[in-house]
């Protein structure tokens, strides 16, 4: 089982217009369109058997039609994480809606969401997220198509302290182009990395070091489609010096024990 759990997709009349347009503003070139239908098609080229929507709502009004798209969009090789924003109301009952509905975690990005992740008016729907047995996966580090930086390093090793049972994934193996302070206070910490957007910007030697020091039990395989190709990403990572019982693990066993645990 190959599970990549970061990839992002968008209603055909909006991937079409809004995927180039955010490529070239982050100065990048999109992989894929932006599809449900060629996201499915690339994993068929990659041979990934399930990817992981991560829908990120940059209003508060577009949180329900969202959930509501990628809720349909669901299929037994396309798992759904539920999208918010911090200016919802009642968002412990979001999270409670959301856990009703099947979807085993959220998707944060701090800063689309203009949030830190150790925000204190997130607190109670963290603990919505424990009660509840979900997760949330972290956008961490740069955006290269947003100037602020919310989402450092040390703001999660803060929320680690304060919430040590919240099931978090941290985008960007803990940060883009914040890895030594990942190396420095995330490595090792009871939080999972995923490896979307990493290959090729991180030496390679670097990339092994840091999964290894962290624990290959949990590093999770991820490429931030349409962002990155899928196939590319996969090829990167088995050319790379791990044993095949770590590629099992990072590929995709750590991601079917995390998701049958929500389950």
């Amino acid at each position: 089982m190959i599970v990549d759990v970061h990839t992002h997709v968008f209603p055909d009349e909006i991937a079409l217009e809004v995927v180039p347009k955010m490529a070239a503003g982050a100065g990048i070139k999109e992989a894929i369109d932006g599809r449900l239908s060629s996201l499915v098609e690339s994993m068929d080229e990659a041979g990934i058997d399930m990817s992981w929507l991560q829908p990120v709502a940059t209003k508060p009004r577009q949180v329900n039609s969202i959930n509501r798209w990628v809720e349909n969009g669901r299929s037994g090789r396309v798992v759904a994480f539920g999208s918010f924003y911090p200016d919802c109301e009642n968002l412990p009952g979001l999270i409670k809606d959301l856990s009703s509905r099947g979807f085993p975690g959220i998707k944060i990005h701090p800063e689309y969401h203009s949030i830190e992740p150790d925000d204190e008016r997130l607190f109670p729907m963290y603990e919505a997220i424990i009660e509840e047995r979900m997760m949330v996966l972290f956008h961490a580090g740069v955006d290269i198509e947003v100037p602020t930086l919310n989402s450092t390093p040390d703001h999660f090793a803060r929320l680690i302290d304060r919430f040590p049972d919240l099931v978090m994934i941290l985008a960007h193996l803990g940060g883009f182009r914040q890895w030594e302070e990942v190396a420095r206070v995330l490595i090792g910490r009871n939080v999972y990395l995923d490896t979307s957007y990493v290959l090729g910007h991180l030496p390679d030697e670097d990339f092994v070091t840091m999964v290894r020091a962290h624990g290959v039990d949990r590093v999770l395989f991820g490429t931030d489609s349409p962002w990155a190709d899928q196939k590319g990403e996969l090829e990167h990572l088995r050319s790379l010096p791990f044993s095949e019982e770590e590629l099992d693990l990072i590929c995709g066993k750590n991601a079917e024990r995390l998701l049958k645990d929500r389950r």
